[in-house]
């Protein structure tokens, strides 16, 4: 009898151990509206919370430093949209509608009631819609290298220069490419490795053609009237 107590005892224990380990591990991963799975960093536990977005084709990672320097006082997310990083792909419609759901689902999973939107390149429409879903959430709003003129419009021709521009950058990487067309100007050798690990890391490119596509036609039909419904401010 006393050896059944023992063990009884140690299993209740161990229970309540694993229990409370559980509770203390923090949320990584959650379901966008269409059943995508988003997986995000998170680190610090200051409010307001500040969600960093990356541009197409990057990932999380690009938030590293901007990550590690604002957890010290605030909550700091860095999310891997769908069909990048470690999300999944399994999506049909690769809008910046469903981008902005895919952050509107972290801010929903973790509670956050005060959070600042930070969106870099095509991050920018993203943290827009997700503004725009969510307006009682949003404490601000900061864009990053994009929509400077939200009165500017693509023509067809410029659409799909860009378009087979972006997509040969990504399919045939080369520094010379990168350097030329502006995207980094220090380090090259450096920011090119992380490009490479940045394009490794979305190896299948599942939605990058369709999404660079639909981010042109947000541009053109969709940004000054989205940009409306957001109620923070936006830098």
């Amino acid at each position: 009898m006393k050896a059944k107590n023992l063990f009884l005892f140690f299993l209740t224990a161990s229970l309540l151990l694993f229990s409370d380990g559980c509770k203390k591990q923090p949320v990584t991963s959650v379901i966008s509206a269409d059943g995508v799975r988003i997986v995000f960093d998170q680190k610090g536990n200051g409010k307001p919370a500040i969600i960093f977005v990356h541009g197409w084709s990057n990932n999380k990672s690009i938030w590293d430093a901007q990550v590690t320097h604002f957890s010290e006082k605030y909550k700091a997310i860095a999310v891997d949209l769908a069909g990048c990083g470690e999300s999944g792909n399994n999506r049909t419609k690769w809008t910046m509608s469903a981008f902005g759901d895919d952050v509107a689902a972290i801010i929903n999973k973790l509670k956050l009631k005060k959070v600042v939107l930070v969106g870099f390149s095509m991050g920018a429409p993203v943290v827009v819609e997700a503004a725009a879903k969510m307006p009682e959430n949003i404490a601000g709003v900061v864009l990053v290298d994009d929509l400077l003129n939200i009165e500017t419009k693509y023509s067809p021709e410029m659409i799909h220069y860009i378009d087979s521009l972006m997509m040969d950058l990504i399919t045939n990487p080369t520094n010379e490419k990168l350097v030329n067309n502006g995207f980094y100007k220090k380090n090259p050798e450096e920011e090119f490795q992380r490009v490479l690990a940045m394009l490794k890391g979305n190896i299948s490119k599942t939605g990058l053609e369709e999404s660079i596509n639909d981010y042109f036609k947000w541009v053109n039909e969709d940004c000054p009237a989205t940009l409306k419904l957001v109620k923070a401010p936006v830098v």
